[in-house]
């Protein structure tokens, strides 16, 4: 009977309950031509060596290595993989070892009359040792959901862990240039109060000579004073740069920061940043695949719940040898065999089992909105960061021709000088009138910097460099 009813049962075993899932088909969005006129090419993976700075691609490799974040999420991955093995070693047989003596006494006022038995002690110790088999039929791909939703939340942390890696490489970017900025902003700071230092002590000697009014000597002592105290806020800025890139990169202060705050030039940022196409960003964007992969699991999750509805059949097994003295333990008549299938259907549950399908359907479609919310995101932040690379290209080339006409005027101004044509006073506002153009290139080289790291990131290159 028991292996009529296992054969009657075996071509049910290729059914599997609950939606198959479908990777979600490109949107008309993310096959459309990018709004931004930006560069068509392949995008560049390893881009931080763009900048030409060896000091900014050996922080970024160090932070690689050892950046606590990234540990935390190659940890979240190896658990996530853990468990994916666990729940795939489940579909096997299970064999467990068993073993166990006890102490038996029987009541006399029992079931059986122990004592009206003769030659039947009602205590005795009992020896038994065998093996116990177990195997759970997945007629209703209960444990093929399962294994399912286990690989697409191991392969979802893998890509967590790969948008870490990004996000910290962005981060070590932008506090590099943060830096470099710091600390052009700081020597320019120093140039232009040293210029108002010197405007405010002429001035003082034209008060004394009458020359010049009160409110003049006022106004050129309070701007010595205002870029005085311009300069501590810079060198704070530069500070706090280090120490960041030294925690990102899961340093003590002192084994980064020391070499980092020797001043060093703000890095060129390319002109031309390829961005590739639109449907790229799909596979490139790794927040975006694990999006799709954690809707991949709570779309076999809706299966595991479903399968609830319907029983369970396991085959069963014990072999084993049990005995009253160890002496008779491993003799054929002490052998012990139990096999047969079983089964368990929960036939009524109070509504559980439907409103736990509800539930984990719910959560599917939350993570259906969670992909398209990455997807348009993804979009939107790649237009986004195009523009302001484009625009800060434009800066940079605008303040850069401001300073070569700056640097122009003031080489005139020195000239004039030299020659008795103009005063002192009037080279001291042609220089304070460099030392600002001076500043403002550096910002914008410093701010199309920082919109080349933004782009790269929006793009998704830097995790597949690897």
């Amino acid at each position: 009977m028991p292996r009529l009813l296992i054969l009657a049962l075996l071509p049910l075993a290729g059914c599997t309950v609950g939606p198959d899932y479908q990777r979600p088909a490109p949107t008309a969005a993310t096959q459309a031509p990018w709004l931004e006129p930006g560069t068509p090419g392949v995008v560049d993976l390893a881009w931080w060596d763009s900048f030409g700075d060896p000091q900014l691609s050996a922080l970024v490799n160090r932070a690689l290595a050892s950046a606590p974040d990234l540990k935390e999420a190659e940890a979240r991955l190896a658990e996530a993989r853990a468990n994916r093995d666990a729940v795939a070693g489940g579909r096997l047989p299970s064999v467990e070892a068993k073993g166990s003596i006890t102490e038996n006494r029987l009541s006399e006022n029992g079931q059986l009359p122990i004592g009206n038995i003769p030659g039947v002690d009602r205590e005795f110790r009992l020896f038994d040792l065998g093996f116990d088999a177990s195997w759970e039929l997945d007629f209703w791909g209960r444990r093929t959901r399962q294994t399912e939703a286990a690989n697409a939340r191991a392969e979802a942390a893998l890509f967590g862990q790969r948008d870490v890696m990004l996000t910290l490489i962005g981060e070590v970017a932008r506090s590099y240039f943060d830096l470099r900025a710091a600390q052009a902003d700081a020597a320019n700071a120093a140039a232009l109060a040293a210029s108002d230092a010197e405007l405010a002590r002429l001035t003082q000697l034209r008060f004394t000579a009458g020359e010049a009014s009160r409110l003049e000597l006022e106004r050129a002592e309070g701007a010595a004073r205002t870029s005085a105290a311009a300069m501590p806020d810079t060198d704070a800025r530069a500070a706090a740069a280090a120490y960041r890139i030294a925690a990102l990169a899961g340093a003590a202060p002192e084994d980064v920061a020391p070499a980092l705050r020797k001043p060093a030039p703000v890095p060129a940022s390319p002109d031309r940043i390829l961005i590739g196409v639109r449907s790229e960003l799909l596979e490139r964007r790794p927040d975006i695949r694990r999006a799709e992969r954690e809707l991949a699991a709570a779309t076999a999750d809706i299966g595991v719940a479903t399968a609830d509805l319907f029983p369970r059949f396991s085959l069963l097994g014990s072999l084993g040898q049990q005995a009253r003295t160890p002496g008779d333990l491993f003799s054929g008549d002490s052998t012990r065999l139990q096999i047969g299938p079983s089964f368990s259907w929960p036939i009524f549950s109070g509504g559980t089992i439907r409103a736990q399908i509800r539930g984990a359907d719910a959560r599917a479609q939350g993570a259906a909105a969670r992909y398209q919310r990455a997807v348009i995101g993804a979009l939107a932040d790649s237009e986004t960061a195009i523009n302001r690379f484009l625009n800060a290209r434009v800066a940079e080339a605008e303040t850069g021709a401001a300073l070569e006409r700056e640097r122009a005027a003031y080489a005139l101004a020195e000239r004039r000088a030299r020659s008795g044509e103009d005063d002192r006073l009037t080279l001291l506002r042609a220089r304070q009138s460099l030392v600002a153009a001076e500043r403002r290139a550096d910002q914008s080289r410093a701010a199309k910097g920082q919109a080349a790291v933004t782009l790269y990131k929006a793009l998704g290159g830097g995790w597949n460099s690897r």
